[in-house]
């Protein structure tokens, strides 16, 4: 028997404006899509159960340190903020987080986490990324592409946007 798995409508999203949002943060205030304007944004979707999710965290932190001046990094979870805390209480991952977000994050369709969104300045969704743990590498393979990718999509955007 084959089984064939439909096509994650997530990437539907790929040329089109993010959906916009007014979320919950972590520290309780709510924040505005609109804020993110006129920087590159990197978007990633994740949840503290989920190893794909946490394999990956270390290399999207070394991502944000090299872009972090040029460059705004979110993270979306449909999970609470105390469960969002106590998870960064042991493991770090330095991106701006937006808690209780399952009626947003519905707004994608059907989607396997983890996701990272690239968006350009005017939040056009340029790329979605699937988790590096799918990647037929080993994983340190698997991290150094997933780095590449990410910083090729940002340095593209990056250059064009200083044009």
């Amino acid at each position: 028997m084959i089984f064939t798995f439909p096509e994650q409508e997530i990437y539907k999203c790929v040329n089109d404006y993010l959906p916009k949002f007014s979320l919950a943060s972590l520290d309780g205030g709510i924040i505005d899509s609109e804020i993110l304007k006129g920087k590159p944004t990197v978007i990633n979707l994740w949840f503290t159960n989920c190893a794909p999710c946490i394999v990956e965290i270390p290399v999207l932190n070394e991502i944000k340190r090299e872009y972090s001046s040029e460059v705004n990094f979110v993270a979306i979870t449909f999970q609470e903020p105390h469960v969002v805390k106590s998870f960064l209480k042991s493991i770090k991952f330095d991106f701006f987080h937006l808690v209780n977000s399952k009626a947003y994050l519905e707004t994608f369709g059907f989607f396997g986490y983890p996701k990272t969104i690239i968006l350009d300045q005017d939040l056009k969704v340029m790329k979605i990324e699937k988790g590096f743990a799918t990647y037929q590498n080993t994983k340190v393979e698997n991290e150094i592409e997933f780095k590449r990718r990410i910083s090729s999509h940002l340095n593209e955007l990056l250059l064009t946007s200083r044009n």
